[in-house]
């Protein structure tokens, strides 16, 4: 897969020198949402509680308690439908590096570089069901002890589950190759997210981003629904609103400032869409927050 710099997204997962993060989410009955959206570190999530719909490198899926998803870097993840019931979640973020050795070696060229650079991909979603499942959570949970409590040297037990944890893939789970056709779309598309992203405080229009496909108006609201399963300026829209709502959560900014700052001209639109997707307006929003 193709590495364009200009795309790539602006977080860092860990450190420098221990490039691995723990990221536990709740998301409560009906609030919430995570963008479709990409990062070059490998990501492990286990679902713990409820169950939701991802779409995943342009399909859909519906995972629910016990399942694994398994996404490479570089792909397209997020929700796309609000929580039907609380749904909880726990993912590893990290580069794939920190398990590859400085001086190559049969592991690190047969197991990780393809899988770095998306030549072969492990199935992105395990259901709970799958026999694999059970021995992957022994793994994951000493992972997530491991970080939790930091023990003397908890990288190390740290860095041996999770070469573990890919043997355990490789020994058990069918991988297949990548094709270079879908490849293309998913480069497209994550320019296109990129794009919206840098852009979304300010006026974001359908040619713009047709543009960067190099693709007709028409051309382009077509390609996006058929592979986003939404139109550009509904995702443009969602993007927004799951701005405003983290600057509900953590700011004490007016909802007014807000709402300009995501994006939004008009304040009465703003509290409307709000609404529908929230279930709440953006005042009753921040109180539920601050419980």
């Amino acid at each position: 897969m193709n590495q364009n710099p200009d795309l790539l997204e602006p977080v860092q997962h860990g450190s420098a020198m221990f490039p691995l993060e723990y990221y536990p989410c709740v998301f409560p009955l009906g609030t919430g949402s995570l963008p479709v959206h990409w990062h070059e570190e490998f990501e492990i999530t286990y679902v713990r509680k409820g169950s939701c719909t991802y779409q995943i490198d342009l399909q859909s899926y519906h995972i629910t308690e016990g399942d694994f998803l398994l996404l490479p870097p570089e792909m397209l993840h997020g929700t796309v439908e609000q929580s039907q019931a609380e749904f909880i979640t726990d993912s590893f973020v990290f580069r794939l590096d920190l398990l590859e050795s400085s001086i190559p070696d049969f592991c690190t060229t047969r197991f990780f570089v393809p899988l770095a650079s998306g030549t072969i991909r492990f199935p992105v979603h395990l259901p709970a069901s799958d026999p694999v499942v059970p021995l992957l959570l022994e793994s994951f949970e000493t992972v997530r002890k491991a970080f939790l409590e930091k023990p003397f040297g908890y990288e190390l037990e740290i860095k041996a589950q999770l070469l573990h944890l890919f043997f355990l893939l490789y020994s058990h789970v069918p991988y297949q190759k990548t094709d270079q056709t879908h490849t293309d779309i998913t480069d497209k598309l994550k320019m296109v997210l990129q794009f919206i992203q840098e852009h979304y405080q300010s006026s974001v229009t359908v040619r713009e981003l047709a543009d960067l496909c190099h693709f007709s108006e028409y051309h382009f609201m077509r390609f996006f629904k058929r592979h986003m399963n939404m139109t550009c300026i509904e995702y443009l829209n969602q993007y927004r609103l799951e701005m405003a709502s983290r600057q509900l959560a953590k700011t004490e900014l007016p909802i007014t400032t807000i709402a300009l700052e995501s994006g939004f001209n008009n304040i009465s639109y703003f509290n409307r869409v709000f609404k529908k997707k929230f279930g709440v307006t953006p005042k009753e929003y921040r109180k539920l927050d601050n419980r």
